[in-house]
């Protein structure tokens, strides 16, 4: 997993760093391949931002938040993120199963 974040008008942190890649060990179970991570923080006037950006060979997943708190931001990212890919996880089991049985019917 590659993770690349990048900071607007916030300074970075060790402890920002830690946390997000955290929450990321969540989403690992759901890729077996090489994922890139664009995770973006940033802070207009009081409100923070997290833009996360999750890519790999055959997918774009994208998810924003905005929220007074940055860590919280880092909360609501992961749900938004899981429910993309449990639909294309169900939409691709849905795909092999539906192949599967229309070659066991021939």
């Amino acid at each position: 997993m590659e993770l690349k974040i990048s900071y607007r008008h916030i300074e970075s942190s060790q402890y920002i760093e830690t946390t997000i890649k955290n929450k990321l060990e969540k989403l690992k179970k759901y890729f077996q391949g090489k994922m890139n991570v664009d995770w973006i923080c940033s802070l207009d006037g009081t409100l923070h931002t997290s833009d996360v950006t999750v890519s790999g060979d055959h997918f774009t997943y994208h998810a924003k938040s905005e929220n007074d708190n940055l860590y919280k931001t880092f909360d609501d990212i992961l749900p938004k993120l899981e429910k993309q890919l449990k639909k294309r996880k169900e939409q691709t089991k849905s795909i092999i199963h539906k192949n599967s049985r229309s070659k066991n019917s021939d």
